[in-house]
């Protein structure tokens, strides 16, 4: 059984991480672990059914379409948490782009799940298109 002074320091660490969250601090743990893999693999699937591309989309395995649906529900959830004020704090534009992100990975779990290669192909490019806009403003440049 954890320490009084163990529990004590665990509730420090939260209170002080819950603290960096709450004064906005860029949500780095989250595009690094959830949100850079996820988009790269709806990237890859989009570029794979875009019917302007060359291969058919119905040529693409079942497999890769649920892929790609469940990395749009990753994206969706973290555009979700990303509209809390806490994050826009200080940031203009932060919160119209954390909208855009969760409309056009709704849009692109959709696509995928009803093996719509034209949409999700677009949303994919939409969401590119969002993502640079934001990191172009926001992303630390270290």
């Amino acid at each position: 059984m954890p320490s009084l002074k163990t529990l004590a320091l665990a509730g420090l660490i939260l209170t002080v991480a819950m603290a960096a969250e709450a004064a906005g601090k860029a949500p780095r743990s989250e595009m690094k672990s959830i949100v850079d893999p996820a988009s790269n693999l709806l990237f890859a699937v989009g570029g794979e059914v875009d019917p302007g591309n060359g291969p058919d989309a119905a040529k693409v395995p079942a497999a890769r379409w649920q892929a790609a649906a469940a990395a749009a529900a990753k994206l969706q959830s973290v555009a979700v948490h990303l509209q809390q004020p806490a994050w826009a704090k200080g940031r203009k534009d932060w919160r119209g782009w954390s909208k855009a992100m969760a409309t056009q990975s709704a849009t692109a779990a959709k696509a995928a799940r009803t093996h719509d290669g034209a949409t999700l192909a677009q949303a994919a490019n939409d969401l590119g298109d969002t993502c640079s806009a934001c990191h172009g403003k926001y992303k630390p440049k270290d």
